[in-house]
């Protein structure tokens, strides 16, 4: 049973994130261009693994590191990291050498300082289930240019280097991995309660996706009358928060209706999680001022398009596109809502549970036409993890 402990990771978006995504690596900002002595600053973003981390998707193999081996030459090891379903062991081929069973996934290469012309190492890795059965081939080939290759040409100072490409191409393992998002698994008897519930509902749809828009839809169906601000008696799991709303007997809001969604997806397999959305300009010891209202909303991972997918239900949102590409995961919502030529084109998968209809409708004509706690730069994003399985 999973540990109750867990640490909250605080992700903010705001206007460096958009511009952030628009250089990816780095950003040189000319600060005086009228100046003959033109001052520049380099800015290094982390958005690699703040972006990377929240919404990569699940991979075959991904390296886990890269480290120097201590040598009097240049060596390096390389350790490969399996995420293949019922995972025994890998093959291992390098310079078209037999295949060695490995388990480890350990490459290891080593180069000569002292050569001028670029040296090469080839390594082929095919992952084996415990049925038998092979992962498509991985292709791995280092380049070592030392630094006499460099010299060699002309091109005094350059450290040795050594390149590495891959063919799938390798990402390195995501320190949040999707499954850890799941911060609060459910009990046995729980997933017993969500089957008797809405085991039926779901159990001729295929996705993820699908599953989780049902859910939403039957979930909006029973709770959005009662809506409210929930009493202490609220602060109950969330099955049990859900058993109060549709008696009648409590109120519930936006919190309330997160909770019981993932934990209903979370039960049926789908990995679900839950975002608090504020942002907060002023904290004393007598009040605080925020900018429009605190938000919990939730995500969804879909294994077949492999990725998270925003739903909230206390805005009746089902999925959310940029013209036709989508759905999109919240953060890109949260962008593309901020950027005035790319949020017309954004559309939103509208469930009225009055009269139980799913229409997609641009966003100017959507009846949910206000995102207060997603307007604006300044909105945090705080994501909900455990790092124990």
């Amino acid at each position: 049973m999973f540990h109750r402990m867990f640490y909250q990771i605080v992700l903010i978006f705001g206007i460096c994130f958009a511009v952030f995504c628009a250089a990816q690596h780095s950003i040189i900002s000319h600060l005086d261009k009228k100046e003959e002595n033109v001052e520049r600053k380099k800015i290094k973003t982390e958005l690699k693994s703040l972006y990377g981390n929240y919404y990569q998707g699940r991979e075959e193999l991904t390296i886990k590191s890269i480290e120097e081996i201590p040598s009097d030459e240049i060596a390096i090891q390389l350790t490969l990291d399996p995420h293949l379903r019922d995972f025994s062991h890998f093959l291992i081929s390098t310079n078209r050498s037999d295949y060695q069973k490995s388990l480890e996934g350990i490459i290891v290469a080593d180069f000569r300082t002292d050569v001028s012309s670029t040296q090469e190492a080839n390594i082929v890795v095919k992952m084996v289930t415990k049925d038998g059965s092979l992962s498509q081939p991985y292709t791995i080939t280092l380049l070592c240019n030392a630094n006499k290759y460099w010299a060699s040409k002309g091109a005094m100072g350059y450290p040795n280097w050594i390149t590495v490409k891959t063919y799938p191409y390798l990402n390195f393992t995501p320190s949040c991995r999707i499954d850890n998002w799941i911060y609060k698994s459910p009990k046995t008897e729980e997933k017993r309660y969500a089957e008797e519930k809405w085991g039926e509902l779901i159990k001729s749809v295929d996705t993820n996706y699908e599953k989780a828009k049902l859910l939403a839809r039957t979930l909006m169906d029973d709770l959005k009358h009662h809506v409210g601000v929930p009493s202490d008696s609220m602060k109950v799991p969330p099955f049990e928060q859900y058993e109060r709303m549709v008696s009648g007997k409590d109120k519930g809001f936006c919190t309330n209706l997160a909770h019981i969604f993932i934990h209903a997806c979370n039960s049926f397999g789908i990995p679900a999680r839950r975002i608090h959305l504020e942002k907060v300009h002023l904290r004393s010891d007598k009040f605080s001022v925020r900018m429009g209202g605190m938000h919990s909303t939730t995500e969804i991972f879909d294994d077949q398009l492999n990725q998270w997918v925003w739903i909230d239900l206390t805005y009746n949102i089902l999925g959310a596109y940029l013209g036709e590409e989508g759905p999109l995961n919240m953060a890109e919502f949260s962008l593309f809502l901020n950027q005035q030529e790319r949020r017309k084109r954004l559309r939103l998968v509208y469930y009225n549970y009055g009269d139980k209809t799913e229409i997609l409708f641009p966003i100017n004509e959507c009846p949910q036409k206000r995102f207060d706690s997603l307007d604006g730069w300044d909105t945090e994003f705080h994501y909900f993890y455990s790092d124990v399985r």
